[in-house]
């Protein structure tokens, strides 16, 4: 379910270079918040995540949500009455050296 909420909440998702050594955050103590980074392009893939995406001769990856509009199942066609969006799939992209797409 984590993996869904950070696909809904960012839409892309690109990995320049699985193989890329991770930068330490450091969290100033005088922020009155954690900070969280599960908006930000910037985050490292998780370790099992690098681990897979070598194992599959993978270094680059880019990844795009499908996401749909909810249907309350009332065929209506009132566009005001739709919950939002689900996810539906993902577009994922590999390359077997490092990439960026700018």
């Amino acid at each position: 379910q984590a993996s869904r909420f950070l696909f809904m909440k960012n839409k892309v998702r690109m990995i320049c270079d699985c193989a890329a050594p991770p930068v330490k955050v450091v969290q100033g103590e005088r922020l009155a918040q954690p900070l969280s980074l599960c908006g930000s392009t910037l985050r490292a893939p998780h370790g099992c995540h690098a681990q897979y995406m070598a194992n599959m001769g993978s270094i680059a990856s880019l990844v795009m949500s499908v996401t749909v509009n909810e249907d309350d199942g009332d065929d209506t066609g009132n566009d005001q009455q739709q919950k939002g969006q689900k996810l539906w799939g993902l577009v994922v992209c590999h390359h077997t050296s490092p990439r960026f797409v700018p």
